[in-house]
């Protein structure tokens, strides 16, 4: 039996919410300057830096898988203020520290904090009465912070050098951390549907939405790495490449408000389609045109067609499991897929082309979507139980 849906989450607590998930994304908004800085800030190299940032991202997918599983019966208030102490520690220890290996264990200690806020701020839309609209506002507040830490990063770096990611994660942490005082508890058995049946296993349907997510990242991933080599690729000039992709942080809010507005009005399939079109779009123009104005143009878009299909395919995982324990889950797969992205897209870049890294995105895009379609039969009139007041 799925388990009714609450409205106590009042427009406090909802922008609360949407405030403080964005705390998960650090690692992935910050992974090139986080690379960058490892590489040359403490002299590993770009193949140590970027096996170290996968490992973090590792180690966030595994606490947020691990918590996912008992999730529903846990209080998500006290684990995301515990995740963002824990996250604020390690950050704090890299800024005191110059030995790498203690850098390398602040960071997994940092994917540990992050993956524990993914879990439970994950987990609450599920009990809200309109959770496909809610992860909207969540992508909308990720667009905004993703647009600001990538400015403010290439500032800071003027006069903090090497300090500069660990300073605006800090400063992140700092601001919006405090905003997981005022989440509800969100814990299945104090709730109204406290008399549901809460079974062991996912619902029918979770597992190929899970891996839709965990697809559709794996394939962003890989073009958000290797986004400057396919710039230079089209011919773009390394100044120009730094303006148009920062330009491009900003209009990521334009996905969630999108998604936001459009609700399931018009379900979840003909969304699903519309966002995977746009990123197969834009994995083809960024590495298959080889054209200036084609590659500027999938940038524009890129960070948009993700935040509008994103909250989508969370909402079936909502839908289809009410107790949160799928959307907790999400929160891993979408970082296994940010850490197997810029190993595939490794893999697939040669010298000559990386036509192979967009050829394969939209291959693996056209896989997932079609494993979020698929998961859309296992949706019922009884999954879609709704807390009247």
């Amino acid at each position: 039996m799925p388990v009714a849906r609450s409205q106590h989450f009042g427009p406090t607590r909802l922008a609360a919410l949407a405030v403080v998930s964005t705390c998960a994304w650090l690692t992935l908004i910050l992974l090139p300057y986080e690379v960058s800085t490892l590489s040359v800030g403490y002299h590993v190299g770009p193949a140590v830096a970027g096996w170290i940032t996968a490992a973090e991202l590792l180690a966030l997918a595994c606490a947020a898988s691990y918590l996912g599983q008992t999730i529903a019966l846990r209080d998500k208030r006290r684990l995301t203020i515990l995740g963002c102490a824990i996250a604020l520690a390690a950050t704090v220890g890299c800024l005191l520290t110059d030995h790498i290996v203690l850098i390398v264990a602040l960071r997994l200690l940092f994917g540990v904090g992050t993956g524990i806020i993914a879990a439970a701020t994950n987990a609450l839309p599920a009990l809200y009465h309109a959770p496909e609209r809610l992860f909207a506002y969540m992508q909308l507040a990720l667009g905004l912070v993703f647009g600001v830490a990538i400015f403010t990063v290439g500032a800071v770096q003027t006069f903090a050098g090497r300090d500069a990611v660990f300073l605006v994660e800090l400063a992140l942490l700092l601001t919006l951390g405090p905003a997981s005082l005022l989440l509800p508890e969100g814990i299945v058995s104090q709730l109204p549907s406290s008399r549901a049946r809460i079974s062991p296993r996912p619902p029918e349907g979770v597992a190929r939405a899970l891996a839709a997510l965990a697809l559709m990242w794996i394939s962003q991933a890989a073009l958000w790495a290797f986004a400057p080599e396919a710039g230079a690729a089209a011919g773009m000039e390394p100044d120009s490449l730094v303006r148009w992709l920062g330009t491009a942080a900003f209009t990521a809010p334009i996905g969630g408000a999108a998604a936001a507005a459009l609700g399931e009005r018009r379900g979840y399939a003909a969304p699903l389609v519309l966002g995977y079109a746009a990123q197969i779009l834009v994995a083809l123009a960024m590495y298959c045109s080889f054209s200036r104005g084609f590659y500027i143009a999938g940038a524009l878009v890129n960070n948009m067609t993700t935040t509008f299909t994103t909250p989508y395919l969370q909402g079936i995982l909502a839908t289809l499991d009410g107790t949160g324990r799928a959307t907790a889950l999400s929160g891993g797969a979408v970082n296994f897929g940010c850490a197997v992205g810029p190993a595939l897209g490794a893999t697939l870049i040669s010298a000559q082309t990386v036509a192979p890294i967009g050829i394969t995105a939209t291959i693996v895009f056209a896989v997932s979507l079609g494993l979020g379609l698929s998961s859309l039969r296992n949706l019922s009139a009884s999954s879609r139980v709704r807390w009247q007041k």
